[in-house]
């Protein structure tokens, strides 16, 4: 019997426990969170088979991933170079930024332990163990950035997670940073910077009891996002995202001079290209 541990049992570690279930009915499954009511749903709902603490379960392990927050993983990753694991164990995690984590992990390759970094590309504002779902993973982009594992221990994961339909894409730690702060990291950060701008502006004009269209409740989603969790994540990809937010300023400026020169028809040629820009982003998604 397999035993999987996974440590960290918000939204996204929820989910990867709900997909280890169905894809794997036998498995083992042990769970830590230091929210005891993610514990406990889970336990209700008989998606893990025991809740334990971070030595125990890690130790027991055939499989243990790692689903808290960046620097937590990063902190976690030196505990386990400190316990007596399994020889044949393998890590992973489901951490946004990966060349930190990498090089963290580095004090478990120097001891033989394989490991292998993951991250869905897929969440939501919710938050808990409750709102986890095999669904919200289905069909999105897996990073894995393998460290040091084989192909059988890559495919081991990829058996895990079959049953979550997810698209698997194995890049470096280098390449996975840049991708993320561009489609993901980026976009959060605007959005921060929109929802504080257009409230402000609201305060000024003494407007702010008016209903917002869904238009800017659609723009402004992810402002509801996790403090915590996405301090954690900008800062720990910071040279990435410092790049795309320059670009950004960059594009801004270009579109904020066609107001400026009175240049409609440029203006128009910009919205045409985002236009076809977001059509095909959709329909590859499909």
């Amino acid at each position: 019997m397999t035993t999987i541990f996974i440590n960290g049992l918000g939204l996204i570690g929820s989910s990867i426990a709900r997909i280890i279930r169905k894809s794997a009915p036998d498995a083992r499954i042990l769970g830590n969170d230091i929210n005891k009511k993610n514990t406990d749903f889970l336990l209700e709902h008989k998606i893990i088979n025991e809740a334990t603490n971070f030595d125990d379960g890690s130790k027991q392990a055939d499989v243990i991933i790692l689903a808290s927050p960046v620097n937590s993983i990063i902190e976690d990753i030196k505990k386990l170079s400190d316990l007596q694991l399994k020889s044949s164990v393998i890590v992973t995690d489901v951490g946004s930024s990966k060349v930190n984590i990498l090089e963290a992990a580095n004090q478990l390759v120097d001891k033989d332990i394989t490991f292998i970094g993951g991250h869905p590309m897929a969440g939501s504002h919710l938050t808990g163990s409750e709102n986890g779902s095999i669904e919200m993973l289905a069909n999105h982009t897996y990073f894995l950035v393998n460290h040091n594992g084989n192909n059988q221990q890559v495919n081991t994961i990829k058996e895990l997670l079959k049953s979550g339909h997810l698209r698997f894409k194995e890049v470096s730690a280098d390449k996975h940073d840049q991708i993320v702060s561009t489609i993901s990291h980026l976009p959060h950060f605007i959005t921060y910077a929109l929802t504080l701008t257009v409230n402000d502006s609201l305060r000024d004009v003494y407007a702010t009891d008016i209903s917002m269209g869904n238009g800017l409740l659609d723009s402004t989603r992810i402002a509801k996002s996790n403090p915590d969790v996405w301090s954690d994540i900008l800062t720990s990809n910071s040279d990435n995202l410092l790049e795309q937010i320059d670009a950004f300023e960059k594009q801004l400026a270009v579109l904020k001079k066609t107001i400026i020169d009175n240049k409609p028809n440029e203006l128009r040629q910009s919205i045409v290209d985002a236009n076809d820009a977001r059509n095909g982003w959709e329909n590859n998604a499909k």
